[in-house]
C-alpha cells in the first residue's frame, strides 16, 4: 500500500489560488493610474463553522455582530454574499469610489466548503481594501480601475490570500 495524501481542502486550494495572482497584485502596485500619494490598505477576514442548515437571516446577524465596528454598507455587501450553500463554492464583488482625491476598491468575498464528516460547512468570508492618495496638484485616471476590473480584482484576492493563509494555519 502507497502513502496517500488527504485532500486538499477547498478553502488551501483558494488560498493557493489566490497567491498564484501575484503578477496581478504587482501590476496593481505599480501601473498607477496617474500621480499618486499613499496606498491604504484594510482588511478583513474571518474563517469559522456552521451547521449545514445555517440561513441567510442567521449568516446576517453574524456579520452584524462580528463587523459591529464597521460601516452598515460593508456589512450589507459582506451578508449579500451568500448564497444558497453547495459543496463548495465562492462569491465575489468588487466596488470602486471616488471621493475627496482618493479612489478605493473594496472587494468582499465568502467562501463556502461542506463539511461532510462533521456535518458542517466551513466558511471564509471578509473583505480587502484599497485607498489611493493622489497627491496635491496632480491627475489621477478614476476609471483606470474600473476599465482594468479583473486585474484589480485578482491584486485584492492576492491580499486576501495572504490573510486566508494566515488563518488557516492558525486553525491547523
Amino acid at each position: 500500500m502507497g502513502n496517500s495524501t488527504p485532500p486538499t481542502s477547498y478553502l488551501v486550494s483558494q488560498a493557493n489560488q489566490f497567491l498564484a495572482q501575484k503578477e496581478d497584485y504587482e501590476w496593481f502596485v505599480s501601473n498607477k493610474g496617474g500621480a499618486h500619494g499613499e496606498d491604504i490598505y484594510d482588511r478583513r477576514l474571518v474563517v469559522t463553522t456552521f451547521p449545514l442548515d445555517l440561513t441567510k437571516a442567521e449568516f446576517e446577524d453574524y456579520v452584524n455582530k462580528k463587523f459591529s465596528d464597521y460601516p452598515e454598507n460593508l456589512r450589507n455587501k459582506i451578508a449579500a454574499l451568500f448564497k444558497v450553500i453547495k459543496d463548495c463554492d465562492m462569491e465575489k464583488n468588487i466596488s470602486f469610489g471616488y471621493e475627496s482625491g482618493k479612489i478605493s476598491a473594496v472587494l468582499t468575498q465568502i467562501l463556502f466548503e461542506k463539511q461532510s464528516v462533521s456535518k458542517e460547512i466551513k466558511v471564509c468570508f471578509g473583505y480587502t481594501r484599497c485607498i489611493r492618495m493622489i497627491k496635491t496638484d496632480s491627475k489621477l485616471d478614476f476609471g483606470y480601475w474600473n476599465s482594468n476590473e479583473e486585474r484589480v480584482t485578482k491584486a485584492l484576492q492576492f491580499l486576501f490570500g495572504t490573510e486566508l493563509k494566515k488563518e488557516l494555519a492558525l486553525l491547523g
